[in-house]
């Protein structure tokens, strides 16, 4: 009888994630669908020798363009932008790109042979030419960037080498250094673990300690994935419910073999960052690109983020000198402030920001 039942469960929740993907995408997609002067293209262009995915979305092709730099590295945003760019795109024009090795542009190549080209150097060049790309078919002389996470390093390093390409910059859950991040979000995490009182935790993290490691490899990656566990499980990092991972799921932009290339679905898919994470880990330090901004600055910290906390990127943000900078800190806020705090997200980028850059 328990073996009959259990059959029934399984067999009820195949059918429904099968309505799930059959139903939920086409309603989102049509309920969401732009017309004229607006665009909503997904495209593949030629970016460093390989084809890259592009997703382009606003009500008016004619406002000022968002290259969207994900995170990571192996994380598109791409699934994930039916949860909060929509009320965007009266104000911009938002442009998703899959980076090497993820997603739809991973399904587009042969992502062996991307992997032996996957450096800091290639993908800074990727974002230089994958802006080129966008202003000569928008007729733009200068786009805006916004990175996240991992994204706000290769942002940082983008608008510091090509500010002409650029009218600003804005750093959502902004890196300045990953070892002064790993350490500040570690020590948080063993206070709140002994805080609880939970032993069989404090002596999981304890194990990892010193944290973080000095160099990248098989070790470095086991205490992070200990440690972004923690974080999780009490607050300090993303926090998905079951709504959300429904919602993600329902994603009309993405297919379920794309899903299991972003590593925020999948964490092995990191696998195929290659060097990318190596540099992120052992060498990135936006420091070394300097304090003297030729284009304004923005930077939105959640509270409860301690994958990238707030305290470094305030010490940095202090001593930038830039022609306009503002850092806005979001309560209750997590890695991901556009879906955890929509409403005060939005309030910030379209009421905040985006009137400055409207001058």
């Amino acid at each position: 009888m328990i073996l009959i039942t259990l059959c029934i469960l399984v067999a009820v929740f195949a059918l429904a994630f099968a309505g799930l993907r059959l139903i939920a995408p086409t309603i989102i997609r049509t309920s969401h669908k732009i017309e004229a002067p607006g665009i909503d293209r997904m495209e593949m262009v030629e970016i460093g020798g390989i084809q890259q995915a592009l997703y382009i979305r606003g009500q008016n092709a004619d406002n000022p363009i968002i290259l969207w730099v994900h995170g990571g590295p192996g994380n598109s945003m791409m699934p994930f932008l039916h949860l909060y760019q929509y009320e965007w795109e009266n104000d911009f024009t938002v442009v998703n790109w899959d980076q090497r090795n993820v997603g739809k542009t991973y399904f587009a190549n042969d992502p062996a042979a991307v992997l032996q080209t996957m450096s800091a150097e290639r993908v800074l060049q990727d974002v230089h030419e994958v802006t080129a790309y966008l202003k000569q078919q928008f007729n733009k002389e200068k786009i805006i960037l916004i990175g996240h996470s991992w994204g706000t390093v290769l942002g940082t390093m983008a608008v510091q080498t090509y500010p002409e390409d650029y009218s600003a910059y804005i750093g959502i859950a902004q890196t300045v250094n990953m070892v002064d991040n790993e350490r500040v979000g570690y020590e948080k995490t063993l206070e709140m673990v002994k805080a609880a009182g939970k032993q069989k935790d404090i002596k999981a993290l304890e194990a990892v300690a010193p944290y973080p490691p000095a160099k990248y490899g098989p070790s470095y990656l086991a205490a992070l994935m200990t440690v972004r566990t923690y974080q999780s499980k009490y607050g300090l990092s993303i926090n998905m419910d079951l709504g959300n991972i429904i919602s993600i799921l329902a994603t009309p932009y993405y297919s379920l073999s794309e899903l299991k290339n972003t590593t925020i679905v999948n964490p092995n898919a990191i696998d195929n960052q290659g060097d990318v994470l190596r540099f992120l880990v052992e060498e990135a330090d936006i420091r070394n690109y300097g304090v003297d901004y030729q284009v304004p600055v923005y930077y939105i910290m959640g509270e409860n983020d301690y994958n990238s906390p707030y305290l470094p990127a305030k010490k940095f943000f202090d001593e930038i000198v830039a022609p306009d900078k503002q850092i806005f800190f979001i309560p209750d806020a997590d890695h991901l402030p556009f879906l955890s705090k929509k409403a005060e997200f939005d309030c910030i980028l379209l009421e905040e920001i985006a009137p400055k850059l409207a001058k």
